[in-house]
This record gives structure tokens, sequence and C-alpha cells, in this order.
């Protein structure tokens, strides 16, 4: 009797470390290049990115929403990120740091890493910031929005403020 205890205590031990490691390892990573490409996870977001990959990506999204003009948004509340789709391919990212009442944004906070370029964007983070990351131009026209400068480049990023917090930062995909 003993040892069948000390097996089973063996083996939920070993399951919740291995939940913890999983777990650790599974931190939405989101980074924004000097050459404006867009990776999550290691994995490029593009013009012609799918859905499908998205979700083979990071996984079912907690809800999905129509919209009239045909765009579909798929929110993954747990991380803070929602994905912008037409016709089945992502046109957009918004990740949320100090939610605004936006509902086309989730209210929970982003909980893993975004670096614009050599920086890494927290919830904290002033305009004044944004507009000093030396790797990727960005112009502050007014206090409460900043935009990627090359409006040419074919992922154009803006990030949102409302009395001095960072609300979003959303990727536009052409």
């Amino acid at each position: 009797m003993k040892t069948v205890k000390i097996r089973l205590l063996g083996l939920i031990i070993l399951i919740a470390l291995t939940s913890n490691f999983v777990m650790g390892q599974s931190d939405t990573k989101i980074r924004y290049t000097e050459s404006a490409e867009l990776f999550i996870n290691d994995t490029p977001l593009y013009g012609k990115t799918k859905v499908k990959k998205l979700i083979a990506n990071i996984g079912e999204p907690s809800k999905k929403v129509d919209y009239p003009s045909g765009e579909i948004s798929y929110f993954y509340e747990e991380i803070g990120v929602v994905f912008f789709t037409k016709d089945g391919t992502v046109k957009g990212l918004g990740i949320n740091f100090n939610w605004d009442g936006d509902e086309k944004f989730p209210e929970k906070t982003y909980t893993g890493t975004l670096n614009l370029g050599d920086s890494e964007i927290e919830k904290d983070t002033k305009s004044e910031s944004i507009a000093a990351i030396k790797s990727i131009e960005f112009i502050c026209p007014i206090p409460m929005m900043c935009a990627s400068k090359d409006r040419e480049a074919q992922i154009n990023c803006t990030a949102a403020f409302k009395d001095e917090k960072l609300t979003q930062v959303v990727f536009i995909i052409k």
C-alpha cells in the first residue's frame, strides 16, 4: 500500500513539474523588426498568412467576432491579443496593454513579450520611449499616437495612448 502511495505521489509531482515546464515555455513572443517584419513565436506574419496557420501556432481563440464589413476578429483573451482577418487571411494584430474600453480589443493585458526593434515594450511604456527607438523610426504627431514612419512598408505599427498610458499596439499587414 505504501509503495502505491509513493508511486502515486511521484506521478503527481512529475505531472506538476512537467506542467510548469510546458506553461513556462508557452510565453507569446511578438517581434517587429527594423525591416518591418512581424513574428509571433518566431513564425512570420505577412500579407498571405492564413488563419489556419495562426491557429496552428497559438491555438484556438477564446472568441471570434464577425463584422458586417466581412472582417473576422479572433480574440485570445487570456494573452491579451486579437487578430483581424479578411477572407481567411491575417490583416492585423492588436495587442492590449491598458484597456480603454475599445471592444475590438481584449480586456486583459498582454502577457507575453513585445519587441519593437531593439526595445521591449511594456504596459508602462511612454510615447517618448516609442519615439526614441533607434532601430525603427517612429513619428508621434500627437501625444496619444505614434506610428512607424515608413508608410510604404508591408507592415506598419501604431501605438495608442490614453492619459499617457499605453493602451494598444496595432500592426496593419498589407
